[in-house]
């Protein structure tokens, strides 16, 4: 699991500077450029807390944010961080956990084709290729196509039809898909499940819209398989 080494403060920050301009409460009128900028601001801490969790209490936070700019907060800056990074590490990891592991059992459940790794990691095999032809080294190179879904089914990153393909060292690409291409040899093609901790973990993905703790599904064709010699 990625540990966060530096989580979204702008929550906090843009708390510390509503306070630092003097914004007032209890009023959702806004009147001249001060109640403006309050409001974008209040706009910025809501994304901000949405993709730290949307499951947040929203009475509460605009609580902590009053009782903040009166200087009666609960915690200190640093009891905060600490809880705030606890939380995002562990408490939201273990949660993910649990559901992926609810998902990936029931996914096995009812197809028995559907196969799951003691690492996590759940695959379905469409066709075995040549398998005297199959990654034997983090050191080899492969060459292959994917197409890569979130569980609501929105394509997230492609490499299919196109003319080139994806061609790397496996030790360069996801734990997951590292995994995943030494399951068939050259010509050979799959459907991988990864958990997050597998993919892009607690950082995810911004550019390719790849959320936190997201787990994906990849439908892979190895084109090609190089043994490091």
């Amino acid at each position: 699991m990625r540990k966060y080494s530096s989580i979204t403060w702008l929550m906090l920050v843009a708390a510390l500077f509503i306070t630092a301009c003097g914004g007032g409460r209890g009023s959702s009128e806004l009147v001249d450029s001060r109640d403006s900028l309050s409001y974008v601001i209040g706009m910025n801490i809501a994304y901000n807390v949405l993709q730290m969790d949307s499951t947040v209490n929203a009475d509460v936070v605009v609580a902590a944010i009053d009782e903040t700019m009166r200087g009666k907060e609960r915690f200190s800056l640093e009891e905060g961080k600490t809880y705030l990074l606890s939380y995002m590490n562990y408490d939201i990891y273990e949660r993910v956990r649990r559901y992926e592991e609810q998902y990936l059992n029931d996914l096995a459940a009812s197809d028995g084709d559907v196969v799951r790794t003691p690492n996590g990691l759940t695959y379905k095999v469409a066709a075995l290729g040549d398998m005297n032809l199959t990654v034997a080294t983090d050191r080899d190179t492969v060459a292959l196509t994917y197409r890569a879904t979130n569980l609501s089914g929105e394509e997230v990153d492609l490499v299919a039809e196109r003319q080139d393909t994806l061609r790397t060292r496996v030790d360069q690409l996801l734990p997951g898909l590292r995994e995943g291409v030494r399951l068939v040899g050259e010509g050979g093609n799959l459907t991988l499940w990864l958990p997050s901790s597998m993919a892009y973990g607690s950082a995810g993905d911004s550019e390719k819209g790849i959320k936190a703790n997201e787990m994906l599904r990849y439908e892979v064709q190895i084109v090609e398989v190089k043994r490091r010699r």
